[in-house]
C-alpha cells in the first residue's frame, strides 16, 4: 500500500478532520447558497425588496447622488427638482458610514438607456441591484443578496461534505487495514517444500 494513501486514510478518517472539513463545507456553501438564491426578472422573478437598491441624481443636501430601496421610488419621483435615474458618472460611491459600503457602476450605456449595478453592504446585508435607467424609470434585471441566515442553511451542505470525507477516510483506512493483514498472513505462510 503507498504511502499516499495510508497518510490519506489516517487524515480523512481521524475525528479531528470532521470539523474541519465541516468548516470548509459551510465556507464553499455559502456562495452557493446566495447562487441559488439570486433573482433574474426576465425569468419572472421578483428583486428582493428591502434590499434592490437603485441611484438617482442629483442627491439631497449636494450630494453626489441618492440611494433608494426599489419599494420608495414613487417618493423620489415626486422630488423637485425632478431626478435622473442615469448616471452621469461611469462609476461612484457614496459615504454610507463606518461600516456600509456604496457603489455603482454603469454597465452599460445608450442614448436614453443605461445598465447600472449599485452594491450595498453593511454589517449585516451585501446586496447588488441590477437595473436599466432611464431618466425617469427603473426596470429591475437582476438581484442577488449575501445574508446571515445562508450561514445555517450551509450549515447542511457542510456536514453531507464532512461525513463524506469521513466514509471516504474510513474505507481508505479500512483498505490500508486490510492490505496490511494480508501482507503479514502472506510473509507468515512457510514455503512448502
Amino acid at each position: 500500500m503507498s504511502l499516499i494513501v495510508r497518510i490519506s486514510a489516517f487524515i480523512f478518517g481521524a475525528i479531528w478532520f470532521f470539523p474541519v472539513s465541516c468548516t470548509t463545507g459551510v465556507i464553499v456553501g455559502i456562495p452557493l447558497v446566495a447562487k441559488f438564491n439570486e433573482r433574474h426578472m426576465e425569468k419572472g422573478d421578483v428583486p428582493h425588496p428591502r434590499l434592490f437598491h437603485v441611484v438617482w441624481q442629483p442627491g439631497e443636501a449636494g450630494e453626489p447622488f441618492g440611494i433608494s430601496r426599489l419599494e420608495d421610488l414613487s417618493r423620489i419621483k415626486t422630488l423637485t427638482p425632478a431626478r435622473s435615474f442615469l448616471m452621469e458618472q461611469p462609476s461612484g460611491g457614496g459615504d454610507g458610514g463606518k461600516y456600509t459600503v456604496l457603489s455603482s457602476k454603469v454597465l452599460s450605456s445608450g442614448e436614453t438607456e443605461q445598465l447600472i449595478e449599485f452594491r450595498y453592504a453593511d454589517r449585516t446585508y451585501d446586496s447588488w441591484s441590477r437595473y436599466r435607467a432611464t431618466r425617469s424609470e427603473v426596470t429591475p434585471v437582476f438581484s442577488k443578496i449575501m445574508d446571515p441566515g445562508f450561514m445555517i442553511m450551509s450549515f447542511p451542505i457542510g456536514l453531507g461534505f464532512a461525513a463524506a470525507i469521513f466514509a471516504v477516510g474510513k474505507w481508505l483506512r479500512r483498505r490500508v487495514a486490510r492490505a496490511k493483514a494480508e501482507s503479514e498472513a502472506s510473509s507468515q505462510v512457510a514455503p512448502s517444500g
